[in-house]
Parts: C-alpha cells; sequence; structure tokens
C-alpha cells in the first residue's frame, strides 16, 4: 500500500491555518512552523507535529506548502535554516503565496539546482474558501511536479489549473486579480445606479446575480445578506491589485485601456464602499484622509 505524503506546512494565517487542518483531517502525517503559537494550537491538539525551522520541515517532509507575506518566500526557501538546506532530491516545495512571477522563477531555479521542485500556486477565494476547500488554484512549475502535488493540491482548491512554467502560476493571479477588481468596480457602479434610481437594492442585488452580471464577489455579497443575515457589506477597491496587471501589461506591450481607467479611480480615492441594505444606502466611496 502506497504511504501518504508526508507534508509540511508553513504560515498558519488566515488563510494557511484552514488549509493545514484540512489536509491533517484528510489524513495526511503533518508538521506545521508559525512563529505564532497561537497560531500551531488547533493543529497540534489534532494530532500535527511542530517543526522549529523550514529546514527541519524539509528534512521530514516529501511535499512543503507555504502560505507567506511575499517578502518572507525567499527566506524560508533560501535562507539560513530554510527549505534548501534541509531538503533531500524529490522534495516537492508548493507556495501559496502571492508574489511576483520573477520572485517564483528565481526562488524555483535555486531550489531546481538542489533537487528540490516549486510549485508557485497563489490562491483565489478568499478564507472561507480556504475553510471550505474551494479555493482556485493557479500553478506554475514542472508538470512532473504538478502531478505529484495534485492529490494534495486537491484537498486545497476546488479548481487546480497547471498553467505552465514556473512564475505563470504568479501571472495568472495577478491577472485573475485585475479583472475581480473591475468586476468589484462595476458592481458599485451598478448598486449605485440602482440606489439613485429608487431600486430596492437588496432584491437589485439578488436579480443581478441571477443574471449575466453574475460574478463571484455578487455571489458572496447576496449569500452574506440574504443568507448569513449580514446588514451592511463592504467592497475594499484597491489600487495594487490593477497597479500589479498593468507592470505586466507594460512589458508584454498591450494596452489595458479598462484597468488603466480603473486603476486611476481606485488610486484617487480611498476607496472603501459600504453598502447598507436596511437603509438602502451607499457611502465611503471618497478619498480617505
Amino acid at each position: 500500500m502506497t504511504q501518504p505524503d508526508r507534508l509540511g506546512f508553513i504560515g498558519l494565517g488566515n488563510m494557511g491555518g484552514p488549509i493545514a487542518l484540512r489536509l491533517l483531517r484528510a489524513g495526511f502525517p503533518l508538521a506545521a512552523l508559525d512563529l505564532d503559537g497561537e497560531r500551531m494550537r488547533p493543529l497540534l491538539t489534532e494530532g500535527a507535529a511542530a517543526a522549529a525551522s523550514p529546514a527541519e520541515l524539509a528534512e521530514r517532509s516529501t511535499i512543503i506548502l507555504a502560505s507567506l507575506q511575499p517578502d518572507s518566500v525567499e527566506q524560508v526557501a533560501l535562507g539560513s535554516r530554510g527549505i534548501a538546506e534541509g531538503g533531500k532530491e524529490g522534495l516537492v516545495f508548493v507556495d501559496l503565496s502571492s508574489t511576483a512571477p520573477e520572485a517564483a522563477i528565481k526562488i524555483s531555479t535555486a531550489l531546481r539546482a538542489r533537487g528540490i521542485e516549486m510549485l508557485d500556486s497563489p490562491v483565489s477565494g478568499a478564507d472561507i474558501g480556504a475553510t471550505n476547500g474551494a479555493l482556485t488554484l493557479f500553478v506554475g512549475g514542472s508538470h512532473e511536479a504538478y502531478q505529484r502535488a495534485l492529490p494534495v493540491l486537491q484537498h486545497v482548491g476546488r479548481t487546480v489549473t497547471y498553467l505552465g512554467k514556473n512564475g505563470n502560476g504568479q501571472l495568472g493571479k495577478h491577472i485573475n486579480q485585475m479583472m475581480q477588481s473591475i468586476s468589484e468596480l462595476a458592481i458599485y457602479e451598478g448598486l449605485l445606479l440602482a440606489e439613485k434610481s429608487g431600486l430596492d437594492l437588496k432584491m437589485f442585488a439578488r436579480a443581478a446575480a441571477a443574471g449575466c452580471a453574475g460574478s463571484w464577489r455578487l455571489d458572496e455579497l447576496v449569500d452574506a445578506v440574504f443568507n448569513l443575515g449580514e446588514r451592511k457589506y463592504r467592497l475594499r477597491l484597491r489600487p495594487g491589485r490593477t497597479a500589479r496587471a498593468l507592470e505586466l501589461a507594460k512589458k508584454a506591450g498591450v494596452a489595458l485601456p479598462g484597468a488603466e481607467t480603473a486603476h486611476r479611480l481606485f488610486a484617487e480615492r480611498g476607496w472603501e464602499v459600504v453598502i447598507d441594505f436596511d437603509e438602502s444606502t451607499i457611502a465611503g466611496a471618497g478619498k480617505k484622509s
């Protein structure tokens, strides 16, 4: 009988913690590492082991996953007592973090020189998707490493898509974020027009979500209001999400006038839109002081 992969997991924040717990409950032997001991507690209670460093995790694991802040990934992978120091040939490192494509290429190249394969596999779907195993994963790296890690990744995400070489996973995530941001701007402007035209915001949102304007974010909004009893919903329109895609477009020599317009709007205003369904009002789409 084939033994399950021995997993290591680094970074137990809002995304990493629920993902690691799902993998542990799926039956994978798992050791975890986080600087915050309180974040370790739920996993240790359910039978996970603790590790003192990424190198120690690499010594005892066949696949390591990490969910980190972008500026921490290189240190964890290549720094002192990092994965590269403890990893054996054949180890697969899956980076679930959202980083620059260039960083994914640099780190994966350095690890491959030591016989370690890396997949850049950023996720989309928020913390609820991490808890429910309903994330979307954009995967870049060698196809062999992808096939090797796929049985594990299928417990992380509902949709796991291979996009080619290292860096392509991050490219896919950045483009997805741009598309999401433009969609959120459309939700805001559509609901604003509905409000000013005298429509009931709650019922209009429900109708729009079921039509051709439906989107993941609009579905989330309707679920929050109708099924979870939320009275207010916040849209955070962030210029960083469009900025990364525009940088990619500039390198590719492609004009993205819609994204450029959305980015200019996001950058000019500190947008946190609050939709109050009790009062049927929309507020907060102005410049933050």
